[in-house]
């Protein structure tokens, strides 16, 4: 969301690395990110009626305690029961990540330690990863341990009956972003995900709407814009992603309905991609060729429904 601030900025806020974002906050990024944005699109997500709404980070733009009490205040007016993993904005210092994920426990993990965490929506498990860490200036890079990564595959293995979904704000492969942006220990995770599975890995921090697979497996990644920023590109535009999730014989029948912000204000729906993925086993996956109808189309932001 890269909420805008509501309130002046305090005193913290021009100390340490929170100045350099400051800058470039006033500079450029307070032109692209508005309120205005950010709640049309969760007046689109709430025509949807989604069961679940989830959101992959970097809610504030400072990591400033009272950017996460204007965060809690947008997340308890979503239309739809919310699920949060931080980002690196909101991890602008260790004690600003603690001071986040405390303010939004009712929709994710209270502390680090406590990822990955699982919500259950009927038969889909939400599976959130923490890949939020405080950098140098500079720096806006991601780190998942050997020993979260641990944990990620055995709630992989403990939830194969549902659809394994999994929530992270770093994209789990290299060239996405540049490197001070990246994901620092992505093998950890895509060995946890070639080993147990998962159906989908829903990521943001790109803001860019993108489709990819997790190296040597079928398992879609897909990565989404951020939803209060207006751009001529259309895969920067605000916008989200529709999920309708459904069995289907043996398989999970997943459609992705692509939902952007057109250059007026307007949404319009930019094509259905569907997915196949097997239930249950791991074993069989098809080819990476067979998962999408599209695999080319650009997606956005999430909601899940159905």
């Amino acid at each position: 969301m890269h909420l805008p601030p509501a309130k002046p900025l305090s005193l913290k806020a021009f100390m340490g690395k929170r100045a350099l974002s400051v800058l470039s906050w006033k500079r450029r990024r307070s032109r692209l990110h508005t309120l205005q944005t950010a709640q049309a699109v969760m007046d689109d997500i709430a025509a949807f009626a989604p069961d679940v709404i989830v959101d992959t980070g970097d809610l504030t733009n400072f990591g400033l305690p009272q950017e996460f009490e204007q965060a809690a205040d947008w997340l308890d007016r979503m239309p739809a029961p919310t699920v949060v993993v931080p980002g690196n904005h909101d991890a602008m210092t260790a004690r600003a990540r603690k001071q986040a994920l405390a303010a939004w426990a009712k929709w994710g993990a209270s502390a680090a330690e406590d990822f990955p965490f699982v919500r259950r929506v009927g038969n889909i498990a939400l599976i959130g990863v923490c890949s939020a860490v405080a950098s140098p200036p500079f720096m806006a890079y991601g780190h998942v341990d050997v020993e979260q990564a641990t944990r990620l595959r055995r709630i992989l293995e403990e939830t194969r009956d549902a659809c394994r979904i999994v929530l992270i704000h770093h994209p789990v492969i290299p060239g996405l972003v540049p490197w001070r942006k990246s994901l620092l220990g992505w093998k950890h995770v895509v060995d946890a995900l070639k080993e147990a599975g998962a159906e989908l890995v829903l990521h943001g921090h790109s803001h860019c709407a993108t489709i990819r697979f997790i190296p040597d497996t079928s398992i879609p990644l897909i990565g989404a814009p951020s939803a209060s920023q207006m751009s001529e590109e259309p895969e920067r535009a605000a916008g989200w992603n529709a999920f309708l999730i459904v069995t289907e014989a043996n398989y999970w029948r997943i459609e992705m309905t692509r939902r952007r912000m057109t250059e007026n204000g307007e949404f319009v729906s930019s094509g259905q991609i569907t997915s196949l993925r097997p239930r249950v086993s791991v074993q069989n996956i098809p080819a990476a060729s067979d998962v999408f109808e599209n695999p080319a189309m650009p997606v956005y932001q999430h909601a899940v429904c159905g």
